[in-house]
């Protein structure tokens, strides 16, 4: 009898640690025995910035819940966003930035949740400047605009379990300086003109303890010697115009895989150095997604 109680017991000691699975690229699910529950986090990829002191881009969605009634055994396809990728540099106007892709929990054909990838940021190039994109959060506007966006309504940014506002608007651009990307927890400019909205926490890696910051907007690039900074929870910070130096390092940062954050906007043309034109609407790609699920049993 001794034996047999040993053995129950640990079976139960076993079988009460939590499990942390991480995806940070497609993969599957499947229901540990005992589990009639799990918690998840579902990150899309982030929008990248856009060139020539355009807007940031939006965060990635982000959706936190509890699948209830789970069966063991039963498989989840897990898919995961990948980030936009930033626009490379060169002359003249700047170019869109594009949107992320979304990610997504699903089992035999239904869907648990899903999230949009970030808006793309806006472009500032003359008569051409744009406003962000919508998705998860939206894309900042171009320079020389007023434009913004909205974003982050349930239709725009939401899962199909959560009929919530999830994410927040891209700020405006202005004469110099393009909006930053809107994040999961503020819109764009929140900060000041250009920095990208901050992200929001979730403890799902230690829960009751640490935070982690996941979804920040990308930061506006500006064609003054003044950087702007990304959202935290992963916003690229943006291009700024340094004399002398050449298109790459004037370009807008990516922002983090792993949290979806927002790419950076590309600086405007500097003029400097020996006399050749650089310019600097290298703009950041978008943080690529990320799903967490967690078992407690």
């Amino acid at each position: 009898m001794v034996g047999i109680h040993q053995l129950l017991l640990t079976n139960f000691a076993a079988s009460s640690v939590a499990e942390l699975s991480a995806f940070s690229a497609d993969g599957t699910f499947t229901v540990p025995s005992g589990i009639t529950s799990f918690r998840y986090l579902v990150i899309g990829g982030g929008g990248a910035g856009a060139g020539n002191h355009g807007g940031g881009g939006g965060a990635g969605g982000f959706f936190s819940g509890t699948a209830t009634s789970v069966v063991p055994g039963t498989t989840y396809n897990i898919a995961v966003g990948s980030g936009a990728a930033g626009n490379s540099a060169g002359s003249g106007d700047g170019v869109d930035g594009a949107s992320g892709d979304p990610t997504s929990i699903s089992t035999g054909g239904t869907l648990l949740v899903s999230v949009l990838g970030g808006g793309g940021g806006g472009n500032g190039g003359g008569t051409g400047n744009s406003a962000g994109a919508n998705g998860g959060s939206a894309g900042g506007g171009g320079g020389f605009s007023d434009k913004f966006q909205s974003g982050g309504g349930s239709e725009t940014g939401g899962g199909a379990a959560a009929g919530e506002s999830i994410g927040f608007g891209g700020g405006n651009g202005d004469s110099s300086t393009g909006g930053g990307g809107g994040g999961r927890g503020e819109v764009g400019n929140a900060d000041g003109q250009g920095f990208g909205g901050d992200g929001a926490t979730s403890d799902i890696t230690d829960p009751g303890g640490d935070t982690i910051e996941f979804c920040g907007g990308g930061a506006g690039g500006i064609v003054a010697n003044s950087e702007k900074i990304g959202g935290t929870g992963g916003g690229g910070n943006g291009g700024f115009n340094k004399a002398g130096q050449d298109a790459t390092e004037m370009g807008g940062n990516d922002g983090t895989d792993g949290k979806g954050g927002g790419g950076g906007g590309g600086s405007g043309a500097n003029f400097g150095g020996g006399g050749e034109p650089t310019f600097g609407n290298k703009s950041g790609a978008g943080g690529d997604g990320v799903v967490y699920i967690l078992t407690i049993p």
